[in-house]
């Protein structure tokens, strides 16, 4: 996995060689991980003006699941993308604040190719699925606010009268919903993901706030939460600790205790902002165990996976439109999905570099990442040929992370599964007596899922850490045993008629 030189070094030198050998460490607060919610962490510190504090990050730059690399001379981003909700989105906020260049997401701009390589219109039947998915919505939205019980995204697109039969019409679906959920509707809540779409686009950061902006600026997303580091971590900060790995994190009523491949750190309090997925993977120990009422929250939940394949190819041989769905006839969704990365708006065309981008999710994202690079390149080829027909070239350059095999991150984003309850994700992001706090994505009820979700987490979570330096904590709320509900549903009494 490559990374630009220069934005390694920007961030490089704020890390300090003053820990060269072990030494116990104390601090106030200890951050853990140095992804976005982290460095909204950091900065709601220190712009409530306080500065004793450790940032604990494994990889030698920050921004966490921000991350690019270069397909030729142009980068790409192999993690977040997209600006999803404007207005005053918080990440909206912090790309005009440093002028990001973006282009816009046009999901209409389509063309189908069906599972014989012949063109197709399939915008009815993308009409369609649109129209069906919206009454998903309004039935969720419904349940919810009459406190009814929540329903899989398969059961609601089936209530709706959404029925997917061809290779196309599963495409269709795929991209309008694993390509956004991250997971199948058969695993995922409605009324869980009607909320948490209608307050990242919409209701939360006022007019003309429902967009998305894809990134395209070659100083990569992540620009501008490096950026915003800078307020807080100055070249050769001590307290930014870079290359270092959590080991294990002990906890008590008095205080916590962190070990790294390199030091001890002893705070008062820490901010854990390690992935839902991490939790999970126990890539990090924990002393004593955290209790079974967290852990059913955290084991509960879901971090999917979305991984983007990029391909570079010495011409383009694709149609201009921003999109184009396969209708591939042996599993539903598989390699689908294709964006034109040379769409007009987006990088320039008439170079060496026409990338053609291919997206998987969840379970094709682990077949994916179990395969050489060789294998998935043959394989991407394969279903080009069935599209394009044989004389196409092969690409020059292919990229691809992955982020479920990785410990340090385990995958991509949440998604809030069918059956995990309000009460188990408070219980997921509950702090442990008063000393260890969660912040992330994962933790957010209304923007999961959603970079605003981390940033906005981050800078709660260190507002509360702060009252529990300067005041009093907060009290907060979780759930130690939870209860199947004594309501029964609603009764309709009839005679039988025989």
């Amino acid at each position: 996995m490559k990374f630009s030189s220069i934005a390694v070094i920007s961030l490089g030198l704020l890390a300090s060689n003053h820990f060269a050998d072990a030494e116990t460490i104390h601090t106030k607060v200890a951050i853990l991980g140095g992804g976005v919610s982290g460095i909204s962490a950091a900065l709601n510190l220190t712009l409530n003006g306080m500065d004793d504090f450790v940032m604990v990050e494994a990889r030698d730059i920050l921004g966490g699941r921000a991350q690019n690399t270069k397909v030729g001379n142009t980068t790409i981003e192999l993690g977040c993308n997209w600006v999803q909700g404007l207005g005053s989105n918080p990440i909206n906020l912090l790309r005009q604040k440093y002028d990001l260049k973006t282009a816009v997401t046009d999901y209409g701009d389509l063309t189908y190719i069906d599972e014989n390589g012949k063109k197709i219109n399939g915008t009815a039947k993308n009409n369609e699925y649109a129209d069906r998915y919206s009454k998903v919505e309004e039935m969720a939205s419904l349940r919810a606010k009459s406190n009814q019980v929540d329903f899989s995204g398969r059961t609601g697109l089936s209530l709706a009268g959404w029925f997917a039969k061809t290779p196309i019409e599963q495409s269709i679906e795929y991209f309008g919903y694993d390509w956004e959920m991250g997971e199948t509707p058969e695993v995922s809540s409605s009324v869980f993901a009607a909320l948490n779409d209608e307050a990242s686009y919409s209701s939360d950061f006022g007019p003309d706030s429902d967009g998305d902006l894809m990134n395209i600026d070659p100083r990569g997303f992540r620009h501008i939460f490096l950026e915003e580091a800078k307020r807080v971590f100055k070249k050769n900060d001590k307290r930014l600790k870079l290359n270092t790995k959590v080991k294990t994190v002990e906890y008590s009523k008095d205080k916590v205790t962190i070990h790294t491949d390199k030091d001890t750190i002893i705070a008062d309090y820490a901010i854990s902002t390690f992935s839902v997925g991490v939790l999970q993977h126990r890539d990090v120990q924990w002393k004593p165990e955290m209790p079974d009422w967290k852990l059913e929250g955290i084991f509960g939940f879901h971090l999917a996976t979305y991984t983007k394949i990029f391909l570079n190819f010495p011409k383009q041989f694709w149609d201009e439109t921003q999109f184009t769905l396969y209708g591939n006839p042996t599993s539903r969704g598989l390699y689908s999905v294709w964006e034109n990365m040379n769409a007009k708006g987006f990088f320039p065309t008439g170079g060496k570099d026409n990338i053609f981008m291919v997206t998987v999710t969840q379970d094709y994202s682990y077949r994916v990442e179990s395969m050489s690079d060789d294998e998935v390149k043959k394989e991407l080829m394969g279903v080009l040929r069935k599209m394009y027909g044989d004389d196409i070239p092969e690409p020059t350059d292919m990229v691809f992370p992955r982020w479920h095999s990785d410990p340090l991150f385990r995958g991509s984003y949440s998604n809030w599964p069918i059956g995990e309850l309000d009460q188990h994700h408070e219980n997921m992001k509950a702090p442990l007596h008063n000393r260890v706090f969660f912040a992330g994505e994962a933790t957010s009820k209304r923007y999961y899922g959603f970079l605003q979700g981390a940033w906005i987490t981050g800078g709660e979570i260190a507002a509360k850490v702060n009252q529990c330096i300067k005041h009093k904590c907060p009290v907060s709320t979780y759930y130690p045993t939870l209860y199947n509900a004594k309501a029964k549903g609603s009764i309709i009494k009839r005679e039988v008629v025989v």
